[in-house]
């Protein structure tokens, strides 16, 4: 008898059963607890927030579904007036920089430089 009580007490070792708590699963254990608790404790704001992001989705939805989308064509004119807009406006910019310099540095330069 006395032989077979040491096999028993090594045979969920030898299975492989042995139950090991380790750090990662405490803390995972304890954060499920604390937000099952925080849950209990704030459910009406939570469930108010849900009832609301739920409402907010739905009216997102029937807003999308009143959206006029534009045709290919549409999109294709619009993207082509807006490249060429923002090319004259870059010119202009580019312009108006360089006769400003030239105002600024040039002109102002040597009226105050001598």
């Amino acid at each position: 008898m006395e032989e077979v009580l040491p096999a028993l007490r090594l045979a969920p070792t030898a299975q492989g059963n042995e139950v090991v708590m380790s750090l990662e699963l405490m803390v995972g254990s304890a954060m499920a607890g604390l937000m099952a608790v925080a849950l209990v404790i704030w459910r009406q704001p939570v469930f108010a927030f849900a009832v609301k992001s739920a409402e907010y989705s739905r009216n997102v939805r029937a807003e999308m579904r009143k959206v006029s989308w534009p045709t290919w064509d549409d999109l294709r004119r619009s993207t082509v007036v807006i490249v060429i807009i923002v090319f004259i406006v870059g010119m202009i910019i580019g312009l108006m920089d360089l006769l400003f310099s030239k105002l600024l540095i040039d002109f102002l330069g040597r009226a105050f430089s001598g």
